[in-house]
């Protein structure tokens, strides 16, 4: 299942906007698709807005415009949805993840 609400300019002024909390996110640049957004990279955090604020300092996804973020209080969740959209998505900056099925 792809992430639920809207997606989010993925610069400096809306990140800031960020809270600091828990969640599951995902980076995205345009598609060759008219309306349509590539996954890039898919991660999981305890603290979005830093860790969003780290990609963007130090971009491995320098083409990411935009981001998706579902907000999960327990790690274990966290774990459990970032390993679904890493099936459903398979971005290629998170090339090389293992992703162990339950």
């Amino acid at each position: 299942m792809p992430f639920t609400g809207s997606g989010y300019a993925f610069d400096q002024a809306t990140i800031a906007t960020v809270y600091e909390v828990g969640a599951v996110y995902g980076l995205f640049k345009p598609s060759a698709r008219a309306g349509w957004s590539d996954c890039l990279y898919v991660g999981k955090t305890d603290n979005l807005r830093r860790r969003l604020a780290e990609h963007l300092s130090n971009p491995p996804v320098a083409a990411a415009t935009q981001f998706f973020a579902e907000v999960l209080a327990s790690e274990q969740h966290r774990a459990e949805r970032e390993a679904a959209l890493l099936l459903e998505f398979q971005p290629p900056k998170n090339a090389g993840i293992l992703v162990k099925h339950h």
